[in-house]
């Protein structure tokens, strides 16, 4: 897919089967979930909207890479399975760009270390005496 108006020519031509494949992600995590009465109808159509709509996105990034169609589809279902911890992560990542962006890229300038190195006071040991 060399232009976006390729998208919608190619999404239905096959790629909507990622919706399916993300969605059976999600349906697997709900199947095997240890509390599943906890999960009233309306969450679950919400997880498997997000468990779509994260496979969409990763079908649109891995569609411009030359990978064999079977690591494709592990993959998309694999982003279904973990898209409440992706869409998670991607939240507090941007939220915590929003609130402060020059901290945030000294942050990851520094890839996480202070700026400034804390000293650590040493102390020595008292010498021990017999009495």
């Amino acid at each position: 897919m060399n232009d976006l108006n390729q998208f919608i020519p190619l999404f239905l031509d096959g790629g909507w089967v990622v919706l399916i494949i993300g969605a059976a992600g999600m349906l697997a995590r709900l199947a095997t979930s240890k509390d599943p009465e906890d999960k009233n109808p309306v969450q679950v159509v919400k997880s498997m909207l997000a468990a779509m709509t994260a496979s969409l996105v990763a079908w649109f990034i891995m569609e411009q890479f030359e990978i064999a169609s079977m690591y494709k589809a592990i993959a998309y279902g694999l982003v279904g399975l973990n898209s409440p911890e992706l869409l998670t992560g991607i939240v507090k990542i941007t939220t915590g760009f929003a609130e402060d962006p020059t901290n945030f890229i000294k942050n990851i300038k520094s890839e996480g270390k202070p700026s400034k190195p804390v000293k650590k006071k040493t102390t020595k040991p008292k010498p021990r005496t017999k009495k």
